[in-house]
């Protein structure tokens, strides 16, 4: 008799929690500071956020996000200058810096949305920099290249009740590691995001 009971108090938790389940999905703007810490090199400005999970309980959701952050970040860098040569000599521009960071981490939300929730995460960004593609003796062309580095994320927010349209306004930071030609980079700021959930 007690292990049926046992069973049928596990089936029905298991039912309980299927009935729950649900995917979501969302589409969100940000508008955040990014920066690199060692050149002292930030910008502020909009990205764009995606996100997919699967809410397991009324508390816990897992989730996979991305974040396009610094998409229009390109800054002069004062330690990668070259100077005007002789009249007759070469001339090459100043480089520029960009902050352009591309962020995918696996998270957990834990809370629900009507009320405060946080989300911690975990995954990698690609930090964009730029670098000589060709040099001559009159001129230098520069490419877009990109480094893969760990990255640690952190988001609090709180679903705004919209009627009709509710929006995920959340207070989001993000660190990222440095690799050879970039260093360690951080964002911080606000991303309102729609969620679907079906």
């Amino acid at each position: 008799m007690r292990i049926t009971t046992i069973l049928a108090l596990a089936a029905a938790t298991a039912a309980a929690q299927s009935a729950h389940a649900q995917g979501l999905v969302g589409v969100g703007a940000t508008f955040s500071a990014i920066g690199e810490q060692r050149v002292h090199t930030s910008d502020v400005g909009a990205g764009l956020h995606l996100r997919a999970g699967w809410s397991l309980t009324p508390n816990a959701t897992l989730m996979l996000e991305g974040t396009l952050n610094g998409l229009d970040s390109s800054r002069p860098d004062s330690t990668l200058a070259f100077q005007p040569g002789p009249d007759d000599g070469p001339y090459y521009e100043r480089f520029t810096r960009t902050l352009k960071t591309q962020w995918l981490l696996a998270s957990v939300q834990l809370g629900r949305e009507g009320s405060l929730y946080v989300r911690p995460g975990f995954g990698f960004a690609r930090h964009a920099y730029l670098a000589p593609s060709s040099i001559s003796f009159d001129f230098m062309t520069e490419a877009t290249k990109w480094e893969t580095t760990p990255a640690l994320g952190l988001a609090v927010g709180r679903q705004v009740p919209i009627r009709g349209f509710p929006l995920n306004v959340e207070v989001a930071a993000g660190w990222s590691g440095g690799e050879h030609s970039t260093n360690s980079r951080w964002t911080a700021g606000l991303q309102v995001v729609r969620v679907i959930r079906f």
